[in-house]
């Protein structure tokens, strides 16, 4: 791009089909294009090669998000299915051991999945789960249940679990498919620099086709979590590649 630039603009993605729906790549904190060739060489019996021509193309890229959208990841991973709703983690409920019958019932009792351990703030430890008629030091649980021993009570406990909400979220499940399953989309990245409507500081690149191999999701103890995608660019039905478009 001959004009300066300044951020990383707008980039879509927009899956195959009739009528699809472009797919925003949200909080978009870099992306970047590389395009390479592989070199072949002529060389005789001299040092140097007496010519040389480009062999092999590669275009590809990488953008990093601190928002995908969950269309985009299920567009993504081929073969999964999306429904509404998800499990949530709840990390560290807080409730105090009572007296007879030793038990407490964690808020989302009424939809409960899993144990995900307990810890006895009192006693600094973690407790051990039983199946049943737990000893000092030990709980059982059964739908969202906790029962405790009679030795603990009083002790102020860290409940983690998870649970079922049919409202919130989205479920993506990814099933495990044929090789060759792929999705093919659309690329567009925009920049508009100093406004939206300055033709001579706008600039953008299109792609047809783009296959993205690589979903990367990853989780910082200080920071937010970054997504990031890599893509390589195919070549569509009629030969084009891409096309870039410069203010001057």
């Amino acid at each position: 791009m001959s004009q300066p630039l300044f951020g990383t603009g707008l980039l879509t993605l927009t899956p195959a089909g009739t009528t699809p729906t472009p797919i925003q790549v949200a909080v978009l904190k870099d992306v970047s294009f590389d395009i390479s060739y592989t070199k072949k060489d002529l060389i005789g019996n001299l040092q140097f090669p007496v010519d040389s021509a480009k062999g092999e193309g590669k275009f590809t890229g990488k953008a990093k998000s601190g928002f995908f959208a969950g269309g985009l990841i299920n567009a993504i991973l081929s073969g999964s299915t999306t429904t509404t709703g998800s499990t949530i983690g709840i990390f560290g409920e807080t409730w105090a051991i009572p007296s007879t019958p030793f038990t407490v019932t964690v808020a989302q009792s009424a939809t409960w999945v899993s144990d995900l351990g307990v810890y006895d703030a009192t006693a600094m430890k973690f407790l051990t789960r039983v199946a049943s008629a737990p000893a000092t030091g030990q709980y059982s649980v059964a739908a969202g249940v906790y029962t405790f021993a009679a030795a603990d009570t009083g002790h102020n406990v860290q409940i983690s679990y998870d649970y079922t909400s049919a409202t919130t979220g989205t479920t993506i499940k990814l099933t495990n498919q044929m090789m060759g399953a792929n999705t093919v989309f659309g690329l567009k990245l925009y920049n508009n620099y100093q406004g939206n409507t300055n033709s001579a500081k706008s600039s953008g690149i299109l792609i047809p086709a783009v296959v993205i191999p690589k979903l990367s999701l990853a989780f910082k103890n200080s920071d937010y979590m970054e997504k990031s995608i890599d893509f390589e660019v195919v070549a569509d039905q009629y030969g084009n590649i891409g096309t870039f478009f410069t203010g001057n």
